[in-house]
């Protein structure tokens, strides 16, 4: 095996492509946890465990946020 010596340039385009492939990795972890985050709510529809409202309280309840 050769022993190559890096640049202080090569290093640090290495470490700009790693850091922009990490911001990517945090959006897909993210995207991850909300689609862990739905399918966990839709088990618990599917179970009874949902709640209903009427269209009218529900808008009110919106208008809270």
């Amino acid at each position: 095996m050769e022993n190559k010596q890096a640049s202080l340039d090569e290093i640090y385009k290495v470490l700009l492509e790693l850091k922009a492939k990490m911001q990517n990795m945090d959006r897909y972890i993210e995207d991850l946890e909300f689609a862990r985050r739905t399918e966990e709510a839709w088990r618990e529809i599917d179970v009874g465990k949902g709640i209903t409202m009427s269209k009218e309280k529900f808008l009110k309840e919106l208008e809270s946020w």
